[in-house]
């Protein structure tokens, strides 16, 4: 199979779909790779890693994509790059549909199988794609939230820790999952006092025994809004049914807030359990103030530590892509549940309930 690797075009977005290393395992598999000049740079991997191994390099993306039969990236294509889909080939990288119902559409069109790395589910109900992310991104979010906090940064001085005399910095996480418990790990590890909403009472006993240091509660509104007006720092991983009228945190709570505390909004592309995240933000452009609430609403933080999170992450997605291309996608697809619960579209076609009603 020839599978290509595009560079990716999102704002400071230097994370790439494959490592020569990964290259190089496929090629000795027996199939042919193609990578984006200057796919890799940004992350630490130049072209000529993937020259020596054994990787093709093309001159711009219209060759990349047109190439491929498997297009191996990590972010969702962007509307222009929906133009480049191959019609009928294979697409394997984060898609966020339900955001984004014209990447679907693109997908359908185009006759593409498109598999979703937020999608491949386990059969305990764990993401495995989705995790090395979601780890990155809560370990990201409390230190991009200690930086804003200082003045170098426009905030108001407050370091996130425990330092005599001025006590331990409020942090309040909603959302006790993957990115939620790594967010709590970083913040008890700088000597944050902190307190973790998580919804699921299962989740909830696993965090108080993995994190005994922190407060571990159900997402009630006092005991949120306490929290949440104590923090100099809060940290959303959760999110709410899209269209939802109910916050987690609602904008009354971001109010009683201080004058430059900070939001870290993790699903950035899931807005709506932060009444006050009312728009997504950009690396360049990061963040906005809001009831004198300094809002971070990046929906790509991995990104800027980008050779950690693309070594992280094709740990995960390399077996699911080496099996995609020795087996053929279909018989990948029929023979691993995992993958299938990631299928969108297969040849065109809707497969996933939300694909299927929106094609409707």
């Amino acid at each position: 199979m020839r599978i290509a690797v595009p560079r990716e075009v999102q704002d400071q977005e230097s994370r790439v779909g494959m490592t020569p290393d990964g290259t190089r395992r496929l090629v000795e598999a027996g199939h042919e790779v193609l990578v984006q000049a200057g796919a890799g740079a940004g992350a630490g991997f130049p072209d000529d890693e993937y020259r020596d191994a054994g990787a093709a390099i093309a001159p711009d993306a219209a060759g990349t994509w047109a190439a491929g039969e498997l297009v191996v990236k990590v972010k969702q294509p962007v509307e222009e790059e929906c133009e480049l889909f191959r019609r009928g080939g294979a697409f394997f990288g984060y898609t966020h549909t339900e955001t984004r119902p014209w990447l679907a559409e693109a997908f359908i069109d185009r006759g593409t199988t498109a598999i979703s790395f937020e999608r491949v589910r386990l059969e305990d109900g764990s993401l495995p794609l989705l995790a090395p992310m979601s780890r990155i991104a809560g370990h990201m979010s409390v230190l991009i939230g200690a930086r804003l906090l200082q003045t170098v940064e426009g905030g108001p001085g407050v370091l996130v820790g425990d330092v005599p005399g001025a006590g331990p910095t409020g942090v309040a996480i909603v959302g006790g999952g993957v990115a939620g418990e790594s967010a709590a790990r970083v913040a008890l590890a700088l000597g944050a006092a902190v307190t973790v909403f998580e919804l699921r009472g299962e989740r909830r006993a696993q965090l108080a025994g993995l994190l005994p240091s922190a407060t571990v509660h159900a997402p009630d509104d006092a005991l949120v809004a306490d929290a949440v007006s104590d923090a100099w720092l809060a940290v959303n991983c959760a999110t709410v049914p899209e269209g939802s009228e109910t916050h987690v945190v609602t904008r009354e709570m971001v109010r009683s807030m201080r004058d430059g505390a900070v939001i870290i909004d993790v699903t950035a592309d899931l807005q709506g359990a932060i009444e006050t995240s009312v728009r997504k933000t950009s690396h360049s452009a990061p963040t906005f103030v809001e009831e004198g609430v300094i809002h971070y609403v990046v929906p790509n933080i991995p990104g800027v530590v980008p050779r950690t999170s693309t070594l992280s992450l094709e740990d995960a997605t390399l077996p699911y892509t080496l099996a995609i291309a020795d087996r053929g996608v279909g018989r990948a697809i029929e023979t691993d549940a995992a993958l299938a619960a990631g299928v969108l579209c297969l040849h065109g076609e809707p497969v996933a309930a939300d694909i299927i009603e929106q094609a409707r």
